[in-house]
């Protein structure tokens, strides 16, 4: 009975590792953005380790597969079981420490000069524990978490007590065959993606071809090494091209205009926002918060009017009811004056090429001569091309000069672009609002790719 609670908590464990590893692997620059928020002075003030954001973000993702793979097949027991223990405490302090973190509280931090000074938190609102395909709150994610570190325990146990070892040839199909079978489910009605089962299988035959070939007391680090050669290989082909599965707005068949429409433009109820009064108790001196939504109802009473005098409208804004909120809330495309020509570009009748950095500054200018070959031969088929930066009008002039950009450059929220594609710079092809494809800087398509495309 309790092995049978032990390889039950080993397949779940290991084979939501894999799952979470491999979402955050395929958009790992999604994941560092993540981490660069939490290191945020407001945050939990490491400013330091932002340069390293993107290593440890690839070493997380790794790391998780790699703890996976080992819980299900049984290698390195009491090693796997510790890391695991050792980072479920770490991530079930860390969303307990965001789910209560107050938007609207202060910390104090010392500065550069040694002096401490008192600045607003920064919550962050969403762990990134699956990437965007689940965005979880951070109450949800403390939940799954502290789920989770139940469910080590019996393998912590298991494995100080001999319970786990490297599977045999039976317990092996066993537990390798639940593990496919629950991440196929996942992948199936969880992310509409079948590719992680794919990906566990392949990381499993490696392993497990490994154990039948070698023998050396350093077996189970060979396996380890294996898996991990298959990790690298699937997080290089991401960073170097575009996630293999995109799950956010801009995602390929996704309507941008459709995104950035209101609750109210799309016949939905949205959400519904009061603010916090603050009233006194003339009596008894005791303060009282009164929502927006709730004051006109109870003002006129006479109890209310007769014992209470107003203290404060200024209170903070709480959100009384959920709805639909618009998917795009930041997406403008500004002109040399200021006006934002996103609405004229969308809803352009035909195909529209966006050719996009999120960092002009910073962005790579090895394919520029291809991308404006692309550009050209699009214009001239009566296609569109728009330049977007977050860089202002006098740098994307200075950068249209510099490299013989015919396409006019206009400027966009950082962070929306960001959002819009990985690469720095990438491109974007859309038809009538809708995005067609996507493309990093790398694999910039000619014309003639591009038409065959359509």
């Amino acid at each position: 009975m309790w092995n049978t609670i032990i390889k039950i908590c080993r397949l779940l464990v290991g084979s939501l590792f894999i799952v979470s590893g491999l979402i955050k692997a395929n958009d790992a620059l999604g994941f560092m953005y993540k981490l660069e928020e939490y290191f945020e002075p407001g945050a939990l003030n490491f400013p330091g380790l932002t340069e390293w954001a993107l290593p440890l973000a690839v070493f997380i993702c790794v790391g998780e597969i790699l703890l996976g793979v080992a819980m299900v097949i049984g290698a390195l027991p009491r090693f796997t079981a510790t890391l695991t223990g050792i980072i479920m405490a770490f991530f079930t302090w860390l969303t307990w420490y965001t789910a209560n973190c107050d938007p609207f509280g202060t910390k104090m931090i010392t500065d550069s000069l040694g002096a401490l000074v008192e600045i607003d938190n920064q919550c962050v609102l969403a762990c990134g524990c699956f990437g965007n395909a689940i965005p979880l709150t951070p109450y949800e994610s403390f939940i799954k978490d502290v789920v989770l570190s139940i469910l080590t325990v019996p393998i912590l146990l298991g494995a100080f007590t001999d319970r786990i070892a490297l599977n045999d040839k039976r317990t092996g199909m066993f537990m390798i065959s639940g593990s496919l079978v629950l991440i196929y489910l996942f992948g199936e009605f969880m992310l509409e993606w079948n590719f992680p089962v794919l990906f566990a299988a392949i990381s499993y035959a490696v392993a497990e071809g490994l154990k039948t070939r070698i023998n050396s007391e350093h077996k189970e680090w060979i396996m380890a090494a294996g898996v991990t050669i298959v990790c690298v290989a699937f997080q290089v082909h991401t960073l170097h091209h575009l996630p293999l599965k995109d799950y956010r707005a801009y995602a390929t068949g996704e309507s941008v205009i459709e995104n950035r429409k209101s609750a109210e433009e799309l016949g939905l109820p949205g959400p519904v926002f009061a603010t916090e009064y603050t009233f006194r108790n003339v009596i008894t001196g005791a303060d009282t918060l009164v929502l927006s939504s709730d004051w006109l109802k109870i003002y006129n009473e006479p109890w209310f009017k007769s014992a209470y005098e107003t203290v404060s409208f200024d209170g903070r804004e709480v959100k009384v009811s959920d709805g639909y909120e618009p998917r795009i809330l930041d997406f403008q495309i500004l002109d040399n004056l200021g006006d934002d020509r996103a609405d004229e570009f969308l809803n352009y009748d035909g195909n529209v090429l966006l050719f996009v950095s999120k960092d002009l500054e910073n962005a790579n200018t090895s394919k520029q001569a291809d991308m404006n070959e692309l550009a050209n031969a699009a214009r001239e088929a009566g296609w569109m091309n728009v330049g977007l930066t977050n860089a202002p009008w006098e740098q994307n002039r200075d950068f249209q000069e510099a490299h013989d950009v015919t396409y006019g450059m206009f400027t966009c929220d950082q962070t929306e672009l960001k959002i819009v594609i990985r690469s720095n710079p990438g491109i974007v092809w859309m038809k009538d609002g809708v995005v067609q494809q996507k493309w990093a800087w790398r694999d910039v398509p000619s014309w003639k790719e591009l038409k065959g495309n359509q």
